[in-house]
């Protein structure tokens, strides 16, 4: 009777089994590339599920001989191990064996608490009888495979054999199957990455209770006792940089982060690790050799009894591997003495090097007090001499061979946005020099100047609205007042320096402000802001000339987003950089193809209901756009993008500079792809007058552009039905005459070619395009 009483009470408000009948647990949600490489994860718990047959029978048996040998002869509790781990409890005077089933540790990770009672147990106890009435043990020993925590953040065994081997299940071998079955009772004590002494002990003991019960053959068993123990680096992410930031970003908008870190998705990217590594690689490249031409900003000093302490702290963050100097990294090091001739002699902590005497200029006080310095830095600047001392801490960066030359930690910043115009994909994004995952995403967020990059929206309007690359415009200077006050505007030409009457071409492959200003004068402000929304700016601009100057905000993306309507024949169109995610039962949630690939896109609802699914938009005539980009071909080919031409193979590209060199852009684009660089501090300054998009930009662009194309056939841009090509004078944008010098081919929209030949006499009225104000561009009244 006591103990039927004792049964009610205990089996009173029991948890109801149905948390194991309809067992959903959280999984871990895994990124692939299209290669099917896995790339990155996100999870509460890494857990991945694997059915009864897919968890092979020796890792089963492994489990049963450590924690539960009369699995599938007990009713759910087996009281001989209870009493036989309870003496031996005793006996040690703390716990050393458990006598809890699988299926008593099922009812516990499930439905219970993991408090230590007397209640706890008896009720799980009853849980488990009732447990062992309503499943399989097959289904028991499923739940238990699939729930248990195992160490180094892996819940159930298929998560521990990627997180400890880097392998799926059916490659384990019996002595990592033990292993991993080792584990449940401590994993933070016996795990092999914690203390592999343990872990190899507590392995081998699996194995001889795999011996003793029967459930491995002895001649296995002593080959797996003598297999090394041998645990996998567990690798970082991939998927790096601001390319993570835009995946993560889609992923948590359209699925939210409750289901992408517990649901289990599958996720496929277009993301190729070498094209973001060579990304990467050309902005830290970029950014390093701009910062050799700033000052030098003064070191902090370190007395001779602190460097040991510097120097053991060095290697422990370079894990206590050798430390390497790399072209695209810097290492600390210490100034151990300075020689007459100025040479220094530096070491950072394991390896000795002499520099010759430094050339760096050191950065000036009053430069300090512009950019706000405390007090206390500059007291130290003014104490210190402007020389080298010893102590000095300093930054190394490895030459690409086995030297190394003085660097600085970069005042300086870079992001870069490449596209594969091909596969309609983002190919790379790289959000500032050391980006960090969650960062500040220069690519997505840094409002700055496109300056003169942003000239070719400019010129394709002027294109579209009746003039040609050989129109003639002014490149003379001007002078704005000011309607409501005393001030005036007056721009100037990179060098201030003027061309005069110049073709369209040269004003766009020169970058020639003022003749920029006139194109705008013509085709008038409210067309051209018309114009401007054909393209992803994502913003409205102000009506003012300076549009024709860059003198306005957008972002990286904006502006390389917006090229791909020049680069692709007049389409828009937005980048693929999420292509399917399927759910946990392997049913696809989304799927997208980039519209200037898909022509059918929607094929099923699924991909219906994806506004990236829909075809590209044709925003302006296909003529247009290679016209301008034609035109941009020169930008690389005669005209400030001259550095690009290393590139060797057909290119069109726009230099950017800001005033006071404060941003400096490259955008540039080849059939194949297109790729957007800027440069500058995240506080707005001056860099140096030298750094224009060509020196500080453009490098850094060439770089990547070079590794993205290997392997890539040279082609070039297909004009489109319409166009023809004329021989012309270049700077009278005319037919040649007698005296022409040069003669260059020109493309023009069928039947708008220059039909006049250039004067074999120049100097009068008639004979100066520009002069007569009914012909050519600025006699159409616009």
């Amino acid at each position: 009777m006591g103990i039927t009483i004792g049964y009610l009470l205990f089996s009173s408000n029991l948890p109801k089994l149905s948390a194991l009948s309809d067992y959903q647990p959280p999984l871990v949600s895994r990124v692939y590339n299209t290669d099917g490489e896995l790339i990155a994860e996100y999870a509460d718990e890494h857990r991945i599920l694997a059915s009864n047959e897919q968890i092979p029978e020796r890792l089963k048996k492994a489990f049963l001989a450590a924690e539960d040998q009369q699995f599938y002869e007990h009713p759910g509790i087996n009281p001989a191990r209870i009493i036989s781990a309870a003496l031996a409890n005793l006996r040690a005077g703390h716990t050393v064996q458990g006598g809890s089933t699988i299926t008593q540790q099922v009812a516990k990770n499930f439905l219970l608490t993991s408090e230590r009672s007397y209640t706890r147990k008896i009720r799980e106890a009853i849980l488990a009888y009732r447990i062992e009435k309503s499943f399989s043990k097959d289904d028991i020993l499923y739940l238990y495979l699939n729930q248990i925590y195992l160490g180094r953040g892996s819940y159930g065994v298929a998560s521990a054999a990627w997180r400890y081997f880097h392998k799926n299940l059916d490659e384990l071998t019996l002595a990592e199957c033990a292993m991993i079955a080792g584990l449940p009772k401590s994993p933070g004590s016996v795990a092999p990455h914690i203390n592999p002494e343990k872990a190899l002990q507590r392995r081998n003991t699996v194995l001889h209770l795999m011996k003793s019960s029967g459930f491995a053959e002895a001649k296995d068993v002593d080959r797996a006792l003598h297999e090394p123990l041998v645990v996998a680096e567990l690798e970082g992410p991939k998927l790096t940089d601001a390319y993570a930031d835009l995946v993560y970003e889609q992923l948590v908008e359209r699925f939210g982060l409750k289901t992408l870190r517990r649901q289990g998705l599958t996720i496929t990217v277009p993301y190729d690790p070498a094209a973001e590594e060579a990304a990467i690689r050309s902005i830290r490249h970029g950014v390093l050799e701009i910062e050799q031409r700033q000052y030098y900003r003064y070191p902090v000093n370190h007395p001779r009894d602190s460097w040991q302490a510097l120097f053991d702290e060095w290697n422990k963050n370079a894990g206590n591997e050798p430390i390497t100097a790399k072209s695209d990294t810097l290492i600390p090091a210490l100034v151990e003495k300075v020689y007459r001739s100025g040479d220094l002699l530096v070491n950072d902590g394991t390896k000795q090097w002499r520099l010759k005497k430094p050339k760096w200029t050191w950065k000036p006080v009053k430069e300090y007090k512009k950019e706000g310095a405390s007090e206390d830095t500059l007291a130290y600047i003014k104490k210190r001499r402007s020389t080298w001392m010893v102590g000095d801490e300093i930054r190394l960066q490895g030459t690409g061979k086995t030297g190394v030359r003085l660097a600085q930690e970069p005042s300086i910043e870079s992001a870069l946005y490449a596209i594969d115009l091909e596969r309609g994909t983002v190919l790379a994004r790289v959000g500032g020099y050391k980006h960090q995952f969650g960062g500040y995403d220069r690519v997505k967020k840094a409002m700055r100047q496109p300056g003169s990059a942003f000239k070719p929206f400019l010129y394709a309007t002027a294109i579209e609205n009746g003039a040609t690359p050989a129109t003639i415009v002014m490149d003379t200077p001007v002078v704005f007042d000011s309607s409501q006050n005393d001030e005036f505007w007056r721009p100037e030409n990179y060098k201030n320096e003027f061309a005069g009457p110049v073709p369209l071409r040269d004003a766009l492959e020169h970058s020639r402000n003022l003749a920029s200003i006139k194109v705008l004068q013509n085709v008038g402000i409210k067309r051209f802001l018309r114009a401007l929304e054909n393209y992803p700016f994502g913003r409205k601009f102000p009506p003012q000339l300076a549009l024709a100057l860059g003198a306005t905000e957008v972002t990286p993306e904006a502006l390389t987003e917006s090229y791909i309507v020049l680069a692709s024949g007049g389409k828009k169109w937005k980048p693929v950089s999420l292509q399917q995610v399927q759910d946990r039962t392997g049913k696809t949630l989304h799927r997208s193809v980039s519209g200037n690939r898909c022509q059918v896109c929607h094929v099923n609802p699924v991909m219906s209901v994806n506004q990236s699914m829909k075809p590209a938009e044709q925003v302006i005539d296909p003529i247009n756009a290679f016209l301008t980009t034609n035109m941009m071909k020169g930008v690389i080919e005669r005209g400030t993008g001259q550095r690009a031409r290393a590139l060797n193979r057909p290119a069109a590209g726009k230099t950017g500079t800001t005033n006071k060199q404060v941003d400096a852009w490259f955008m540039g684009y080849t059939p194949q792809v297109l790729t957007g660089v800027w440069s500058g501090r995240d506080t707005p300054t001056p860099m140096g007058r030298r750094e224009t998009g060509s020196r500080a930009a453009l490098p850094a662009w060439l770089e990547a552009m070079q590794a993205f194309h290997k392997g890539r056939e040279k082609t070039d841009f297909v004009p489109p039905e319409g166009i023809e090509w004329v021989a012309i004078d270049p700077k009278s944008g005319l037919l040649p005459g007698d005296d022409s010098e040069k003669v260059m081919l020109e493309a023009f929209r069928a039947g708008t070619a220059p039909t006049e030949e250039t004067p074999a006499t120049e100097g009068s009225l008639n004979s100066d395009p520009a002069s007569n104000p009914d012909s050519g561009f600025f006699g159409l009244g616009l």
